[in-house]
């Protein structure tokens, strides 16, 4: 199992196109870029990035974009909101192309109480059926993850996304932590998400009286029950070390972390 790091492990610490440089350096070859803000999904900068990670023989998965900046406008009720949002939308799904990934990951809307309109699935099935065919026209496939400020904070919205939405090209991105985080098992969310999972976000925690994060090798999660689930559901693609930039001292934290899975899990 192919073991990568995301650019967003370095959140405030170093900005992408450095990251990049400091991932190769771990021996990984394969990575998430994780684009901050709207200056990060222009050309200019996205072909930069494309530099390095040439230069690094990197390869490039999925593209992860700061979705909370517009994603909740993809499904606005309003018109104008929506056609503006789907502008930067199309400009990330040009930057996955041109990067050569295959996957957008996206939180979509938050999951704000008394906010019936724009989170209805009835509402938001039909709208994400249209964004994953556009997203089809770049090459690239979309990968719901789940967080648990957002809609997708319980596995029963990933059977229930499916139904609303009717996308053959729908997928989900596994992400370890938040379901944690919701109050789940990240084998429920794997239950759910079924052969639709095409991402997985690992972070490691260990739960004593509360949730506490930790880099991949210092917590109690499984990681070896894991990969036996995965493989139950014929997932092939790696697991991505995404973890939050506080959890670690120095960076080099981060390469301890890619060894102990490529031992464990590679």
């Amino acid at each position: 199992m192919e073991i990568g790091i995301s650019t967003a492990s370095f959140y405030a610490r170093m900005h992408p196109e450095d990251a990049v440089d400091f991932i190769a350096s771990t021996g990984c070859g394969i990575s998430e870029i994780f684009l901050n803000t709207y200056s990060e999904y222009e050309p200019d900068f996205i072909d930069q990035i494309k530099k390095k990670i040439s230069a690094n023989s990197l390869r490039i998965f999925s593209v992860h974009p700061m979705g909370t900046q517009f994603e909740p406008q993809l499904f606005s009720v309003n018109s104008r909101q929506r056609q503006d949002a789907c502008a930067i939308f199309k400009k990330v799904l040009e930057a996955a192309q041109t990067l050569g990934a295959g996957y957008y990951v996206m939180h979509g809307p938050a999951g704000i109480r008394h906010s019936a309109k724009n989170t209805r699935l009835d509402w938001i099935g039909p709208i994400l059926h249209e964004l994953c065919e556009v997203a089809k026209l770049f090459g690239v496939a979309l990968s719901w993850e789940n967080v648990s400020w957002g809609l997708f904070n319980n596995p029963d919205f990933a059977r229930r996304i499916v139904e609303y939405s009717k996308a053959d090209n729908l997928t989900f991105t596994l992400d370890i932590k938040q379901a944690a985080r919701s109050g789940y098992s990240p084998f429920d969310y794997a239950d759910a998400m079924q052969e639709r999972i095409a991402n997985v976000h690992v972070c490691d925690y260990i739960t004593n009286g509360g949730l506490t994060l930790k880099m991949p090798g210092r917590g109690t999660f499984d990681f070896q029950a894991l990969k036996a689930r995965l493989h139950d559901l014929s997932y092939d693609g790696p697991l991505i070390i995404e973890v939050y930039s506080d959890l670690y001292d120095d960076v080099n934290e981060l390469k301890t972390s890619y060894g102990y899975l490529m031992n464990l899990l590679g």
